[in-house]
């Protein structure tokens, strides 16, 4: 049985960690720090930690690239497997396993090297997007790829499910290939560096709403910011986030609104975006056709 460490902190890497527990012998599982959440400050688990603690797997989350290169040199494993680790692994500490480290980055390598994949594919209108099992090696997801789990993009599939669908994807692939990558009878393959994009990480202030995009623009601004941090605009000073809405036939100016029979519809440069879920500040997300109906007389238009 392959001997193995898992290195994952979020729940989009709970598949493969339950994959491996399973398929595997998992001898350690690595995770980031707990950190401090909610208004108290309280320390909260990541969820790769607590799903190890089910399994009465070991659990370790060393602080520093150090501490971690110090902890998988003490440990007799195979292979050490990643999914969404976040800390930076140093080039010695790639070498630790025999047969190195192996990264499931939800994307298509070389496209969407980063941070944020997910959200920059849906952002750009990408029809297809994955995951990809690569060989790790110094550098930002540039090492050689093993295979590939492709996918098309659903037309109204959000960042969120659309993670939840590729965390599946990349337990599958797993299972699939990793007995294959420890005996070296695949090879990793060279990434075009020429075709490489960069997956930014995401921020606060490009989630804010331009209704001086296009319809299309828009309607992927918001599926891409959801559920986190989620796409938001300012309406009569006050902050709404806008969880879900499509394009929709109409002529508006831009940021305009408009309430009818067929719903609640914002102008763009091209046409409209219809609004459906939306979320006022300190309220619970709604129908936009309920946040609008105590609303008397024009509804006006966004900050």
């Amino acid at each position: 049985m392959i001997r193995t460490a898992f290195l994952g902190t979020p729940r989009p890497a709970l598949p493969t960690l339950d994959l491996l527990a399973g398929l595997t012998d998992l001898r350690m599982v690595v995770t980031m720090p707990d950190r401090p959440k909610g208004r108290g400050k309280r320390l909260v688990m990541p969820e790769a930690k607590a799903r190890a603690v089910e399994l009465g797997i070991p659990v370790y989350q060393p602080a520093s690239p150090r501490e971690l290169d110090a902890l998988l040199a003490s440990v007799e494993i195979d292979v050490a497997v990643v999914v969404a680790y976040g800390m930076l692994v140093g080039a010695r500490t790639l070498t630790r396993p025999p047969a190195g480290m192996l990264n499931l980055h939800f994307s298509l390598l070389p496209r969407w090297r980063g941070a944020a994949p997910v959200e920059r594919a849906i952002l750009a209108g990408d029809p297809v997007t994955g995951v990809t099992l690569m060989q790790m090696e110094a550098g930002l997801d540039a090492g050689g790829v093993l295979a590939s789990w492709p996918t098309a993009i659903g037309w109204n599939e959000t960042a969120g499910q659309l993670t939840d669908r590729l965390a599946l994807g990349a337990a599958e692939l797993c299972g699939q290939r990793l007995e294959e990558a420890v005996a070296g009878t695949i090879r990793p393959e060279p990434q075009d560096g020429d075709l490489a994009t960069y997956a930014s990480k995401v921020t606060g202030a490009e989630a804010r709403l331009d209704f001086g995009l296009s319809s299309g623009e828009l309607e992927r601004t918001v599926r891409a910011f959801n559920p986190r941090p989620g796409a938001y605009a300012y309406w009569r000073g006050k902050r709404l986030k806008v969880h879900t809405g499509r394009v929709a036939p109409g002529d508006l100016d831009p940021g305009r609104l408009m309430v009818d029979r067929s719903g609640v519809r914002v102008g763009t440069a091209d046409g409209c975006v219809e609004l459906l879920t939306v979320q006022p500040a300190g309220s619970r997300p709604m129908e936009a056709g309920a946040w609008l109906r105590g609303v008397r007389g024009d509804p006006g238009r966004f900050d």
